[in-house]
């Protein structure tokens, strides 16, 4: 057991995901976290909205680099002599969906193998449809076990989402939450200090913009176990360090990249 102190760096790092519609702006956001001291681990097509930075990227194509990342900061980490301090993660829509892949591309023939001596191929690309039970419980030990870590590593995490509505099957409800199958839809958030929906708004000027949604109102999953947040905030992570960790901790962004998106 280690005994610290709330001033302690160590337990001042912030673990947000944002989640939204697809096309919203979650990568844009993520333009304004320093590029000195931020990985972009990327599992999404592409990075086109922050093609204006230089960040360095960790390109995620399997469940096993997944793994891979988690190890990666257990201990402090540098590239072209940046020391990483804050881990943006896009996405844990495709996180869980190299998840369920390896599960029904790995994990079950391995399994039907050793059972009956078949290891028949399946389809691609149709994981969900085509998970069982007992996979199913072992994705969501598997996601949950996955959070935790990455909730865990030493440095700050920012992770993006895609949303859906979630309904539960015994009360009829509907609620807003990031795109998981089945129960972890609703568990998931327990690993977050911020849970922030990004939502379509007007500004001063009834231009469209965008902001960040920081309080569940009945029907969207969003906290702010901090505090420090407006109900609706600028997504822009500076602003949002700033509030939470205040101007004494040198691991906030000090200033905003030319060229980020709000």
């Amino acid at each position: 057991m280690k005994l610290t102190t709330t001033k302690d760096r160590a337990v001042q790092l912030i673990r947000a995901m944002v989640h939204g519609d697809s096309g919203i702006g979650k990568t844009t956001s993520l333009g304004t976290l320093p590029a000195d001291k931020t990985l972009i681990a990327a599992a999404e097509r592409g990075l086109v909205p922050l093609r204006k930075f230089d960040y360095p990227v960790a390109i995620v194509e399997s469940w096993d680099d997944v793994r891979e990342l988690a190890r990666k900061f257990q201990e402090p980490f540098m590239v072209d002599d940046r020391e990483i301090r804050i881990l943006g993660i896009d996405s844990l829509t495709e996180f869980s969906t190299l998840c369920m892949k390896h599960i029904i591309e790995v994990d079950r023939p391995k399994l039907i193998g050793e059972r009956t001596g078949d290891k028949r191929k399946v389809p691609e690309k149709v994981y969900e449809d085509l998970m069982q039970m007992e996979d199913y419980n072992l994705y969501r030990n598997r996601m949950h076990a996955m959070l935790a870590a990455l909730c865990h590593l030493p440095v700050h995490v920012v992770c993006t989402a895609l949303t859906a509505w979630h309904e539960d099957k015994q009360t009829g409800s509907r609620l807003r939450t990031p795109a998981f199958p089945g129960k972890l839809a609703t568990e998931a958030g327990a690993h977050f200090d911020l849970i922030l929906h990004m939502i379509s708004t007007k500004d001063a000027e009834g231009k469209n913009a965008r902001a960040w949604q920081t309080f569940n109102d009945g029907l969207v999953i969003a906290k702010d176990s901090s505090g420090a947040l407006d109900p609706y905030e600028a997504t822009d992570w500076q602003q949002v360090f700033g509030k939470i960790l205040g101007n004494g901790n040198n691991d906030k962004p000090q200033t905003k990249q030319k060229g980020g998106a709000a």
